[in-house]
């Protein structure tokens, strides 16, 4: 399983006015892709710590599961999705 430990975006990247779209979607789909990578039993699965404001946000667009507190998680198929959403044509 893959760890997410961090996900910040740069300024100019947020809001109406940002350089570029969908740099979280890019970033979570990158990391999903790599956890499928692995060679371990809970390959394709993505974990990491949600600010509390966030949680519905990562529920919706990045079809996470909440388990214990902020604890969350993105499974295999639902990473496939995003991998094919946001990176499907970047590759």
């Amino acid at each position: 399983m893959l760890v997410m430990e961090l996900l910040e975006i740069a300024p100019q990247n947020i809001g109406a006015s940002k350089k570029y779209d969908n740099v979280a979607g890019c970033l979570i789909a990158f990391s999903c892709r790599e956890s499928l990578k692995l060679d371990t039993a809970y390959k394709g699965y993505l974990t990491f710590v949600s600010k509390t404001e966030l949680i519905s946000l990562y529920k919706q667009k990045y079809l996470a599961t909440q388990t214990i507190g902020n604890r969350m998680y993105i499974d295999p198929s639902s990473g496939k999705k995003l991998i094919n959403k946001y990176l499907a044509n970047h590759e």
